[in-house]
């Protein structure tokens, strides 16, 4: 084929996934964990916790959640990445705090990642133009390629 160029094949060493443990997530998961085995990568597994985590009782007193909150995320993500490493499958959690685009092009960033894949919700409507997407904002953002996938 001449006057071709060779197109440059991807060489996906850290694969970064949010996750917030939805079906969604769990596919996104999936998707990467495929490709980690065929590109012998890592995966990087990142949860962000940025809900608000205080509440006021009756009393007026504040009530702290973010303990219960950080402890339920990191069980969840001892258990993903339990499945991971009984499947010989190379994985790294986080958990952080903060907007979940924001911490998951921040950690892309620091991690030098290779590929984010995150799972798409589908909001459409008013929910889409007052919410946004977290994976649109990750794609306009990211250091480097992003695979998004849609929910069935």
């Amino acid at each position: 084929m001449a006057g071709r160029e060779k197109k440059a094949v991807p060489d996906f060493k850290k694969i970064l996934v949010g996750t917030d443990f939805s079906d969604y997530s769990e596919r996104a998961l999936a998707y990467a964990e495929k490709l980690s085995v065929k590109f012998e990568a890592e995966i990087l597994l990142l949860h962000v916790i940025e809900s608000f985590t205080y509440s006021l009782t009756d009393t007026m007193t504040v009530v702290g959640h973010d303990q219960a909150l950080v402890a339920t995320a990191n069980a969840l993500m001892d258990n993903l990445k339990k499945g991971l490493d009984d499947r010989k499958v190379s994985a790294t959690c986080f958990v952080e705090h903060g907007r979940a685009y924001r911490e998951i092009v921040k950690t892309a960033e620091d991690k030098g990642v290779d590929l984010i894949v995150i799972g798409a919700h589908g909001r459409t409507g008013m929910e889409h133009l007052l919410l946004g997407s977290v994976a649109e904002k990750v794609v306009r953002l990211a250091p480097c390629s992003v695979l998004t996938i849609p929910g069935e």
